[in-house]
């Protein structure tokens, strides 16, 4: 059965594209589709594809991207897409109606919903990685289309370590200088500058490997988005002004609340860190920085967080990171809402929230639970979403969302919010710090 209609609404429908003419790499040109343009000679160099919808060949699509916790380092999203291979479009290098173009491994696709208020809202985007025949019973002619998004397939490319090491740079320059390595196309970067300088490196591994460790060692977030980009962002770059509204709310306390089919609040030590141990891969272990909550461990035990691969250069910094660390797990955190499952024919108001979540921005969720007495009041607290599993077939759509706790980046204007002993500490960039961001910038656009 067709995905090209949902049969429970109206408010939106289903959009399968697959992308053809773009390349994956800046050097060269890739073949336009011959078969469509009549042009043997013509050539496409843009890192952008041209879309062809193929939703009414799709049976069903499924997707999984984001992190676990906010301090979690973002894993390469992959999707699953059922379509109708009945015509044979979908075979390995076939040619023929719906599609005019030569399907293989490697071809960008995209999904999401047409709705009526949003416009088209893509919960998934990436590239096709693998195309196996299924054999079904009632479906006899499926294919299986393997996806994996743009920080999966930037992965891909593996380097072999430099001659001479990578002398120091900032976080920024670094990234940049990874994916010039595994050649991704400079058009699909989104890189924020960054004032932390990274130690010299080799540069030698995988790509994501490689983009995961600055990331932590700033602070920050590595993660491939919607749009077909490789994503860097610093430190704090999910914080927000203290007292604006969220996006939504999800609970049962007041009708206008979107209904969420359950909810997952473990009481989990693993959630709690109570000695934070940081160091560099060139540090001899008794120079690792190591933080304390004795109060916590007092109640809860050691229960270690660590990261002792970094590369950040400065002493000061990595001590910050530990502080920061603690405090953002602290056990007054806990328990926390770890997920909650929505499902868009409980109401339009499910569908819609599911329809504009994002885990990049990071959308931002109020969430409460009420039990009648005795027990009340269960929760009520604002958590981020962290990561998405959306399934789509024509009779459902069904997201489990993956939460954490807010309030540790809530802040004034240049003040991070004093939660659970933050002892006011700033979250703005120093001021020598900003001017070397300016100057970068500045330098950058000369």
């Amino acid at each position: 059965m067709s995905i090209a209609t949902f049969s429970f609404t109206d408010r939106c429908r289903p959009v399968v594209e697959v992308g053809v003419g773009d390349t994956r790499i800046d050097q060269g040109l890739a073949r336009w589709d011959v078969a469509r343009w009549d042009a043997p000679t013509s050539l496409w160099a843009g890192s952008e594809p041209s879309w062809l919808d193929v939703t009414c060949e799709t049976n069903s699509a499924e997707c999984t991207y984001g992190h676990a916790a906010i301090l979690d380092r973002f894993v390469a999203g992959t999707a699953t897409v059922l379509v109708d291979n009945s015509t044979g479009w979908a075979d390995p290098y076939a040619t023929t109606d719906p599609s005019a173009l030569n399907m293989r491994p490697g071809r960008a696709i995209r999904f999401g919903v047409d709705h009526e208020t949003f416009g088209v809202c893509w919960l998934f985007r990436g590239f096709i990685d693998a195309m196996t025949p299924t054999y079904d019973p009632v479906r006899t002619d499926v294919v299986q289309l393997s996806c994996i998004d743009a920080l999966g397939e930037a992965n891909r490319a593996k380097s072999v370590a430099l001659a001479v090491p990578q002398e120091a740079q900032r976080a920024d320059a670094r990234i940049g200088l990874i994916l010039d390595r595994a050649k991704w196309p400079a058009g699909k970067r989104d890189i924020a500058v960054s004032s932390v300088w990274m130690l010299e490196s080799d540069l030698g591994g995988q790509a994501a490997d490689l983009l995961g460790v600055i990331a932590e060692s700033v602070g920050g977030a590595i993660f491939g988005d919607l749009e077909g980009n490789v994503v860097f962002r610093s430190r704090d770059w999910q914080a927000y002004q203290i007292g604006s509204p969220p996006d939504g709310t999800i609970g049962n306390v007041d009708p206008t609340d979107v209904c969420p089919v359950g909810w997952q609040r473990p009481f989990d030590r693993a959630d709690i860190a109570t000695r934070v141990i940081l160091g560099r891969a060139t540090d001899a272990p008794s120079a690792y920085v190591q933080h304390d909550d004795i109060p916590a461990q007092t109640l809860y035990g050691i229960e270690p967080y660590e990261r002792t691969y970094l590369l950040t250069a400065e002493d000061a910094y990595l001590d910050q990171l530990g502080q920061r660390i603690l405090q953002t797990r602290s056990y007054s955190t806990a328990p926390r809402v770890r997920s909650v499952a929505l499902d868009a024919r409980t109401s339009d108001a499910a569908l819609d929230l599911m329809a504009t979540v994002s885990v990049f921005t990071p959308s931002r969720y109020r969430c409460r639970l009420q039990y009648p007495e005795p027990h009340g009041l269960v929760f009520d607290d604002e958590f981020f979403a962290t990561s998405v599993t959306h399934r789509l077939d024509p009779n459902t759509w069904t997201l489990d969302l993956n939460l954490d706790v807010a309030a540790p980046y809530a802040r004034t204007s240049t003040a991070r919010w004093d939660f659970a002993a933050w002892d006011n500490d700033l979250w703005g960039e120093t001021i020598s710090e900003l001017l070397e961001v300016a100057s970068a910038l500045i330098g950058a656009s000369s």
